[in-house]
């Protein structure tokens, strides 16, 4: 009984000391003060399904499901104590889509080998006449001899048995300067043959279309066994490689959409296709789902989207200034992708800041003349601010001066090279302070005092 009674007594003791810890718990969680902070956030799978609706099914943003739409309540829950200041550098995963004009021309060329395909031979022009002005005469079409002019009747010839409903995709010669390919689709009625509406889809301008062939896939290896990539010879691992030496001189940014064969299992054989472009020297295939990165910061009415501007600038960046300051300033170098009143050098995607480019017998600038070496120096420096805010007049000619009443800025990182011969690095902070058309950008800080 005695025990039963210490027992009891402890146990009382215990529950009671309980009550004045949650009591000071309560209290420090009282003194926990609002506060600002910086953060930097990569969302994982837990963010996203805190966020919710596609977020969480799909574990990425897209044009159909905002981060802008769903990150401000979501770290309004997250980051309810923070206040008024704090900011959140955000990366997440967007789905920006495939690319349509690849799905169309995969369809065109499935329907295309549906359809019986005809390419005129030097015989098909003979029979259509060889005297001037005729097709035989040089063995193609020309506006003097139109394809529309002699087709209906030669396709009759060559297809006697043909049926009402039966279509053709017919290739020839055309002459307009030089000689180039056509095809195009035509149909027969039951009685004569006419040009259908078919034709193939628009590739991007800066876009080439390569098919790969036979020597293509020997020259890679294993793929060329079967002449097809496969589940274990996935075309990721050869194709840039492939592009380095079949497009050995392509420059900075061009982009080239390579067909090729994919063996899927089960004995079928499909036409796929990639898009890749050449980004710092290597040939990198287009991601349908990127990686992106966002600034958001709390204001008095919430969470909002910083609307900076953040990039690195790379070799087209530098050729616009070297194509602005040629039109504004004139020729400063004898080369076509360098200038030195700035010194944009796309070739290296650097400013050259050397002394001894400035001011030389063929390209003169009496600025530089009586200057110290320091204060040339500075002038040089100066130009390159000068020089990237000319780029973002260029680059961004509709800026804004504020997005939903925040100002917006531009964190540009650049390089240089030196004086002394090193490389410098520097992110220069722009303000947008006129609106475009003609936008103007006010320097903040970046280069050393």
């Amino acid at each position: 009984m005695k025990k039963l009674l210490y027992i009891a007594s402890f146990l009382a003791l215990t529950f009671t000391a309980c009550d004045p810890m949650e009591d000071t718990y309560d209290e420090l969680d009282g003194l926990r003060e609002p506060y600002t902070q910086d953060i930097e956030l990569t969302l994982g799978a837990e963010d996203y399904a805190a966020i919710g609706g596609d977020a969480a099914k799909y574990k990425s943003f897209s044009k159909y499901d905002l981060a802008a739409d769903n990150l401000p309540d979501y770290f309004a829950d997250k980051y309810a104590t923070l206040e008024t200041g704090s900011s959140v550098m955000v990366t997440y995963a967007y789905y920006r889509g495939g690319l349509d004009y690849l799905y169309d021309y995969l369809d065109y060329l499935e329907e295309l080998d549906a359809i019986t395909a005809y390419t005129l031979s030097t015989a098909d022009y003979d029979s259509m006449g060889t005297d001037s002005g005729e097709p035989g005469k040089y063995n193609n079409f020309s506006d003097d001899a139109p394809a529309a002019d002699y087709l209906p009747d030669f396709l009759l010839g060559k297809y006697p048995d043909a049926a009402d409903g039966d279509e053709l995709a017919v290739t020839y010669k055309y002459y307009d300067g030089s000689v180039s390919e056509i095809t195009e689709f035509w149909a027969f009625d039951g009685s004569v043959w006419a040009k259908t509406s078919k034709s193939a889809p628009e590739v991007p301008e800066d876009v080439t279309i390569y098919e790969l062939e036979s020597a293509d896939y020997d020259s890679m290896g294993a793929p060329g066994k079967y002449n097809n990539f496969s589940g274990s010879d996935a075309p990721e691992n050869y194709l840039p490689t492939f592009l380095g030496i079949k497009f050995a001189y392509a420059v900075e940014g061009e982009k080239v959409a390579v067909l090729y064969k994919y063996y899927a299992g089960g004995g079928v054989t499909e036409t796929r296709a990639k898009e890749y472009t050449l980004t710092d020297g290597v040939w990198v295939e287009y991601q349908s789902t990127i990686s992106m990165t966002e600034q958001y910061i709390l204001t008095a009415d919430g969470w909002v989207f910083d609307p900076t501007i953040v990039f690195t600038m790379v070799s087209d960046d530098y050729q616009m200034i070297v194509d602005y300051s040629v039109a504004n300033n004139g020729v400063t170098s004898k080369y076509p992708d360098s200038e030195y009143y700035y010194g944009a050098s796309a070739k290296y995607s650097n400013f050259d800041l050397r002394l001894k480019n400035r001011n030389t017998e063929d390209y003169p600038m009496p600025e530089f003349d009586g200057l110290s070496d320091e204060d040339a120096i500075a002038l040089t420096m100066e130009r390159m601010k000068e020089g990237v805010a000319a780029l973002l007049t260029v680059k961004y000619p509709n800026a804004v001066t504020q997005v939903s009443g925040i100002d917006v800025f531009y964190l540009v990182d650049v390089k240089a090279y030196k004086e002394d011969l090193t490389d410098g690095y520097y992110t220069l902070k722009f303000q947008c302070t006129k609106s475009g058309p003609n936008p103007e950008f006010t320097y903040i800080e970046g280069l050393p005092e």
